[in-house]
Parts: C-alpha cells; sequence; structure tokens
C-alpha cells in the first residue's frame, strides 16, 4: 500500500540501460525516498539494474516489454502490489533507426518504430491510466501531487524545426507521432491537472546513439553530445519542477530554455 513517508511513486521503461537506467539512479540522488518501479525486457539480464535495486529496495525491477500491451498491462499489475497509486510514468523505451532514404527503407522498419516509438508509450499509458490518472480523480490537489507522464522523444521528430542534415525517416515519424499522443493526452487529463510532455533528452552517449562528445560534429549546427548522466539529471530536473502551467503541453528539449516547435 501507499505510504505517506515514500514517494514520488515512479514507473520507468527501458530502464536497463541507456538513459533510462541513469533515469533511476538520477531519481534517487534527487529524492532518496522515491519509489521506482523500473522496467526490464529482459530483467534477468539487467545485471546493472538489478545491482542497483539490491543496494536500494525501494526500486522494483519488473519486466516490461514496449512494444507488448499485455506486458505493459502485467508490469501495472507488479506495480499493484506495491501502491495504489503511481505519481510519475515515464515512456523511455525506445529504439532507433539508420540514415536510409524513405525510398528505399525496408517497410518493416518502420513498422518497428511505430511499434515501439510510438505505441509503447500509448500501451504503457493506458495501462498505468488507472493509477496515474483515475487514483487521483475526484481528490483534492492538496491531497496527492499532480499526476505527470513523460515521454523520451527526440528533436528529430520536431516538423517545425526539421533536421535536413539528419533525417532517419522512420525514426522521425515515430517520434512525431508520440509528441502528437502526449499533446493529445494533455488535453484529455485537464480534469486532474496532469503534466504531460515530450522530452528531447539531448544527444546522448548510448549504445543507440553517438560514442563520442564530437561524433556528429561534422554535421552543420549539431550540438555536442552528452552523457546519459548529464542528460538524466536534466530529465528528473525537469520533471521535478515541471507544471502543467508553464510546462505542460509544450515539446521541452535538453538545453533549451524555451519550448521547441511542434
Amino acid at each position: 500500500m501507499t505510504s505517506a513517508q515514500q514517494g514520488p511513486f515512479v514507473l520507468i521503461s527501458g530502464a536497463n540501460r541507456g538513459i533510462g537506467l541513469r533515469l533511476v539512479t538520477a531519481f534517487l540522488e534527487r529524492t532518496p525516498s522515491a519509489v521506482i518501479f523500473a522496467g526490464a525486457r529482459d530483467p534477468a539480464n539487467a545485471t546493472e539494474l538489478n545491482d542497483i535495486a539490491k543496494k536500494h529496495p525501494n526500486v522494483h525491477v519488473i519486466k516490461l516489454v514496449a512494444d507488448d500491451a499485455e506486458s505493459n498491462k502485467q508490469a501495472v499489475e507488479d506495480v499493484k502490489k506495491v501502491t495504489d497509486r503511481l505519481d510519475v510514468v515515464i515512456a523511455n523505451a525506445g529504439i532507433t533507426t539508420g540514415f536510409v532514404p524513405a525510398n528505399v527503407e525496408d517497410i518493416s522498419v518502420f513498422k518497428s518504430a511505430f511499434e515501439v516509438n510510438t505505441l509503447g508509450p500509448l500501451y504503457l499509458y493506458q495501462a498505468s491510466y488507472p493509477l496515474l490518472i483515475t487514483s487521483r480523480t475526484g481528490k483534492s490537489s492538496q491531497s496527492i501531487p499532480a499526476p505527470k507522464f513523460f515521454i523520451t522523444s527526440s528533436g528529430l521528430g520536431s516538423l517545425g524545426a526539421f533536421f535536413s542534415s539528419m533525417i532517419l525517416p522512420a525514426y522521425g515519424i515515430s517520434k512525431a507521432g508520440a509528441n502528437y499522443l502526449a499533446l493529445a493526452v494533455h488535453h484529455q487529463t485537464e480534469d486532474v491537472g496532469a503534466v504531460v510532455i515530450p522530452y528531447h533528452p539531448g544527444l546522448v552517449m548510448t549504445d543507440m546513439g553517438p560514442k563520442e562528445v564530437d561524433s556528429f560534429s561534422h554535421i552543420p549546427n549539431m550540438p555536442r553530445a552528452i552523457t546519459p548522466e548529464q542528460s538524466a539529471r536534466e530529465y528528473v530536473d525537469l520533471i521535478d519542477r515541471s507544471t502543467r502551467e508553464e510546462h505542460g503541453g509544450k515539446f521541452w528539449a535538453q538545453g533549451y530554455t524555451e519550448p521547441v516547435p511542434w
């Protein structure tokens, strides 16, 4: 059951590596009382995540396959064994694609990117809705914190700031779809004051991204890459201070003080 002495209650998908793994440690550093449900596709092989959980009993490693609706539902059932509400849900799991032109890219790549990057956040939102949204219905805003739903997006999903020097058609389309989902959810959760944000975490040095700080320095106007630790700290800072009035329903990005174009 939920304890008044604990919280926030956080569910993160794709927490076994990269930004997701560092989100776990960043939450713990910022709020030691945080109860974190760290989703991993293969928990048994999530070695570093399991090591963190051994040191922090308030970290629960659960199986969560982003592109599987039933897996998302089961993950939330696992959450219910510990708490009757979630305060923060981060749809972080994602995959990237290559620089293959749209006219020759295999359609299966578009389908896979859409399943994980667009439908994955939708599956997680629908599964967590009872604990994130319904748990607030009819309750005083002073008795329970506003729910927060974040999607790890990408600047490559922006149409208004289209980056013509770095085009990944399948990836960009899937992230643009995730951005639309976030905006739709924002407008549909006004009654509980939800904070819903798609967030570009920066150009991050992970196994999916650049390997060195200047990996993409040959591309005009490309920012330098940052570490997963820096990315996660800035991500958690935004989550912590974000409000519906100031930040909700907008597209935010690492390194920017103003929203980026949709």
